[in-house]
């Protein structure tokens, strides 16, 4: 089922994907959840490393799967018109997972580096951000990919531990009109937040909105973990309202876990005239709900989009 909801204000379009399809009879304890969650993720990079970045991403994308090229778009396409005889090397590490109360749901991030060849060094570097959710079948496969290039790290990553926020108590899958609910809840509230950004900027939007542990990232820049560094990190104006080029004009999607615990919201947003002034960008958020059932952003990206040329 999708919802979709009439533009509001700010421009807001807001689709509702439905999380709560294909359930399986029993969910695992979220702990083990997240540790198979992590190996899913090392297990794809493996992939990556011996067969190569194409049949990675077919093997372990789900078929729905969304990827950032800067902006949002099918994935599999996106691989399935590869080079299978592509010799780059694309391999990462997760640093950071966490996964719903339901156990379905869960997203990793870390850094990756790539080569132009197997025995090259590497050339390229830089972080990024896998959203995960079980299939039918109860495996593991990519929901949403994306990231951020960056410069060379100080030393190699070297992650023994994963870190990971406390896991949550088990938690059962709310019933179907009760998810549908707090989807359509939830999406209202992200709203809300585009809002404040459009009136005061990001950096005092996420004030408000974001978890004292909130991860962001932007091309060029190593991540900033913690709200101190994500304002430092931040330009005061981000996302701010441009008085010339009127409020800007955003559509995402929105998706939850099953015992609406985890969101996450991602889409475009425009600001400015349409032509050669006109600015795009394309963001990820992960929102995860507090004790006192309020959804804060726990991880923000967003990347340039370039103008597409002109017919």
């Amino acid at each position: 089922m999708r919802t979709v909801f009439p533009a509001v204000a700010f421009m807001v379009a807001v689709l509702i994907i439905a999380t709560g399809i294909g359930r399986t009879a029993a969910q695992p304890e979220p702990q083990n959840a997240l540790t198979s969650l992590i190996e899913a993720e090392r297990a794809f990079s493996k992939t990556s490393e011996d067969k190569g970045i194409r049949e990675a991403f077919l093997t372990w994308l789900a078929p729905d799967a969304i990827v950032f090229r800067p902006g949002p778009v099918e994935g599999r396409p996106v691989y399935e018109k590869m080079d299978p005889a592509n010799p780059a090397v694309l391999t990462w590490e997760p640093e950071f997972a966490e996964i719903a109360a339901s156990g379905e749901i869960g997203y990793t991030t870390g850094p990756y580096e790539i080569r132009p060849s197997r025995d090259a060094g590497p050339a390229g570097f830089g972080h990024y951000i896998s959203i995960w959710k079980k299939q039918p079948d109860g495996a593991w496969r990519v929901l949403l990919d994306t990231g951020v290039q960056h410069g060379r790290p100080m030393a190699p990553a070297g992650i023994k531990t994963v870190a990971s926020p406390a896991v949550q108590a088990p938690a059962e899958p709310l019933p179907p009109e009760a998810l549908r609910d707090v989807e359509y809840a939830f999406g209202l509230y992200a709203g809300s937040f585009d809002k404040a950004v459009a009136t005061k900027g990001l950096a005092k939007g996420l004030s408000g909105f974001a978890t004292e542990d909130v991860r962001v990232y932007r091309p060029g820049q190593f991540p900033a973990v913690g709200l101190a560094a994500a304002k430092r990190l931040v330009p005061a104006n981000e996302g701010k309202a441009d008085r010339k080029g009127g409020a800007p004009k955003i559509s995402y999607q929105v998706g939850i876990s099953w015992a609406g615990d985890l969101a996450y919201t991602y889409g475009t947003a425009r600001s400015g005239k349409p032509g050669a002034s006109e600015e795009s960008i394309a963001f990820l958020r992960i929102w995860r709900r507090d004790a006192a059932g309020v959804y804060k952003i726990c991880l923000d990206i967003r990347l340039p989009v370039p103008p597409e040329p002109a017919k």
